[in-house]
């Protein structure tokens, strides 16, 4: 009988585990104060990375400051990465120049800074295994 107990009690530890939602904060600085919003894109795989249709999950957030904070919430287990870009003049795009290279601030997760391109997902991936925080500085602004 003890040995069914510690049976189902292992079981339900191991199902709450692979189930538990946790909540990823990302905190984004360096912004132009008081501009624009904060666009966030939140990947959780390889395939579709910087695509915004690809996207695990997407936010908005208006700028009041020179930071911003968003919470994406209920987040299974995973890797994650997180792009971002201040959209300044309110356009709804992060706006480029002639060679591609974004004239508004942007950022990644792990605050990797590209040299020729943009990372690859596993240059800014972050596990998320229990609640977890980021905070991203934004190049160019």
């Amino acid at each position: 009988m003890l040995q069914k107990i510690i049976g189902i009690i292992f079981l339900i530890t191991i199902n709450t585990s692979l189930f538990a939602q946790h909540h990823f904060t990302v905190e984004v600085s360096d912004l132009v104060p008081d501009k624009g919003s904060v666009y966030l894109g939140l990947y959780n795989k390889k395939g579709g990375f910087l695509k915004e249709d690809v996207a695990f999950a997407n936010a908005k957030v208006k700028v009041a400051g020179n930071k911003v904070s968003y919470i994406f919430k209920n987040l299974p287990v995973g890797e994650y990465a997180v792009a971002v870009y201040q959209d300044v003049n309110n356009n709804g795009k992060c706006d480029r120049n002639m060679i591609g290279y974004p004239t508004e601030g942007f950022g990644f997760s792990k605050n990797y800074r590209p040299k020729l391109s943009a990372p690859a997902f596993d240059d800014v991936k972050i596990a998320v295994k229990q609640s977890t925080k980021a905070s991203i500085a934004l190049i160019g602004n």
